[in-house]
């Protein structure tokens, strides 16, 4: 039993017309369909979402892990169950999603896990599933989603995805001892699928969300585009130490941050105990590049 991937994120966000304009004509997402005042975007390869969009304010409103099976959602539940976290079950809830099991983290934030539709046994640029897709500098897929989490909750959330959803931990961020300031934690091979980074501010949610590009050169094109209509990079291009991929962070007119990333190495001595990081400037850039003041904030 084992959790297969960040399937989608839902994000709030503010001036909605301006997010989805952005989402479909400068990042080139491909529109799902719309349930309500909820859009649902994909990235083309396959038929799945990834990005659900609703609005009012900014943050994430949930987010999603892929599983295989039946008997999956229903280890997990027990497992859950077991933990105190009351579960709802979700049936052809959104676009693509055969059935959804949610339910709400300690730390407040809305998790699914979900059985998906399209099972494609990898993703094939060349052969796209939307030929909508073929328009614009597309990411691949969503690649991870890191929360903005209380500070004192840190630790607590971390050690909750390990011990009841078998998340594994591949890096800590510790500026005293016995302090987790930010962790980040995987289901499979690759660094992190799930991060969390401590903040001031209990009502912040999200710090970004990240997509994965092809190339550098493709992140590169993307930043042009999105610098072409006035949304200019807040962090990078750079890569991290903590992770070593690479990165580019910018605000998106939704309000929220997204992160473009590639070159996520793979995590495979599941038994290796987490890498301790204790000196910020030497996590944060491995080029020396240090973020700016606002990067510590949240939405």
């Amino acid at each position: 039993m084992a959790l297969q991937k960040l399937a989608h994120v839902e994000i709030r966000v503010q001036d909605p017309d301006r997010a989805l304009t952005f989402y479909r004509d400068v990042m080139g997402l491909v529109p799902l369909g719309q349930s309500g005042s909820t859009h649902y975007f994909g990235c083309g390869l396959d038929e799945n979402f990834d990005l659900a969009v609703t609005p009012g304010g900014t943050g994430v409103a949930h987010f999603a892990f892929q599983v295989d099976t039946e008997e999956d959602l229903a280890h997990y539940r027990q497992r859950l169950q077991q933990a105190g976290i009351q579960c709802e079950e979700r049936q052809d809830s959104e676009p693509g999603v055969i059935r959804a099991l949610r339910f709400t983290l300690p730390t407040g934030h809305v998790m699914e896990l979900v059985l998906v539709k399209d099972r494609r046994p990898y993703l094939r640029p060349a052969a796209p599933a939307l030929r909508e897709r073929l328009a614009g500098v597309t990411p691949d897929d969503i690649d991870h989603v890191t929360l903005s989490v209380h500070a004192p909750q840190v630790r607590t959330l971390a050690e909750f995805l390990r011990d009841v959803l078998d998340f594994k931990i591949s890096d800590i961020f510790q500026p005293a001892p016995d302090v987790w300031a930010a962790v980040w934690t995987r289901v499979g091979e690759w660094h992190h699928d799930l991060a969390m980074i401590g903040a001031p501010e209990p009502s912040w949610t999200l710090h970004h969300v990240a997509w994965t590009f092809e190339s550098i050169d493709h992140i590169k094109r993307m930043l042009d585009r999105a610098s072409a209509t006035g949304i200019k990079v807040e962090y990078g291009l750079g890569r991290h130490a903590l992770g070593s991929n690479l990165y580019a962070y910018l605000i998106e007119p939704g309000g929220n941050r997204f992160e473009l990333t590639g070159e996520m190495p793979r995590a495979v001595e599941h038994a290796s105990a987490p890498l301790i990081w204790t000196d910020f400037p030497e996590a944060a850039s491995a080029w020396g590049v240090l973020p700016p003041e606002s990067f510590g904030h949240g939405s």
